[in-house]
């Protein structure tokens, strides 16, 4: 989310959502991590990085 929002031009949320619809899918952290990864205290307290593809702004160069 952070990546997207520093790259936007809007500080209008629903034009924001409308740039990047993904971005709202429940199930989109599960494409990058396991749900042990998430429910471990790593997870719940800082960044941990993905488990099981790399995200993609890692793959774009940041």
């Amino acid at each position: 989310m952070g990546h997207h929002a520093g790259r936007s031009g809007t500080t209008d949320f629903d034009a924001f959502a409308d740039q990047h619809p993904a971005l709202l899918d429940k199930k989109l952290l599960a494409r990058f991590y396991r749900s042990s990864m998430l429910a471990g205290d790593l997870a719940r307290t800082g960044w941990v990085e993905p488990d099981l593809a790399p995200s993609p702004w890692q793959q774009a160069g940041g």
